[in-house]
């Protein structure tokens, strides 16, 4: 008997190619991608798991500072998927880097956010003042959290307008919940801008500080090709195609804005489709 060409023995008897197999490592968001209000999303601990055993490099890259990175790579191993802080970048914890570059550790800042993001703030040796002292305010470090008030608008817009170093961890206007959208750190950054009439650099998703953390977290050598896996066109995909690196796009939440204009390389419906 005959045996068929080489090139169709190939095509009856291989399997797909998992998505995957076509990078060297990846960046990945956690709400709306790995959990929502920190509820796992099905199938993302066995994604993750597929990754480490495929030995594909990862980083949790979030616009979420509400929480420090130890306590959500806490949450993480609850989750059943196993990392530590070092795999964790929040826009947080790229922020506070940002600033100790900019005015130095020690320096007084008005910060806004939750008690987790300031006692991270504190312990990266800055001193935090109260709204009233916003003169003496060198730094101007803004975080969403859910009882923000007008004292804390007005104490941040008159430090900005005042000419202090003025930075936050993003602009997303929502964030997922199991019970839909919230309003996020930029709907308060909104609000500060447009009382100071100042814009503030930011250090999350999409702007470069915080795609730049995580690929020092992964330690890949230069030309290794990387994705971002996110939710949100325009933070995720968008900033991560600015930085140089693909865009996965997780369709099907509402965080995904209309009409962006943006296109990422490839769309899933889950993170288990990174390796199905």
């Amino acid at each position: 008997m005959r045996s068929l060409p080489t090139g169709l023995m190939r095509q009856l008897y291989s399997w797909p190619v998992a998505l995957a197999d076509s990078y060297d490592g990846f960046l990945i968001d956690l709400d709306g991608v790995v959990w929502l209000g920190h509820q796992p999303i099905e199938g993302a601990a066995e994604a993750l798991r597929g990754l480490a055993t495929a030995g594909k490099p990862f980083a949790f890259v979030t616009n979420s500072p509400r929480i420090s990175p130890e306590r959500q790579a806490e949450i993480l191993r609850d989750h059943g998927i196993e990392t530590d802080a070092s795999r964790v970048v929040t826009s947080g914890s790229t922020l506070i880097a940002l600033a100790r570059e900019r005015i130095g550790e020690g320096a007084n800042v008005f910060t806004t956010g939750t008690p987790d993001f300031l006692a991270q703030v504190k312990a990266a040796g800055f001193e935090l003042l109260p709204a009233e002292r916003w003169p003496e305010a060198t730094g101007l470090m803004i975080s969403g959290h859910d009882e923000f008030s007008y004292e804390e608008l007005k104490a941040a817009s008159m430090a900005a307008r005042a000419g202090a170093f003025f930075a936050a961890t993003g602009r997303d206007p929502t964030m997922p919940m199991p019970d839909g959208l919230w309003p996020g750190t930029g709907a308060i950054l909104a609000a500060i801008e447009t009382a100071s009439g100042q814009r503030a650099i930011v250090s999350g998703k999409p702007e470069r500080p915080i795609f730049e953390a995580g690929l020092g977290v992964l330690g890949l050598p230069p030309g290794s090709k990387v994705a971002m896996i996110g939710d949100r066109l325009d933070t995720d995909v968008g900033g991560a195609q600015r930085a140089g690196l693909d865009g996965i796009l997780v369709a099907g939440n509402e965080s995904v804005p209309p009409d962006t204009g943006i296109i990422p390389e490839h769309r899933i419906d889950a993170l288990v489709d990174l390796v199905a």
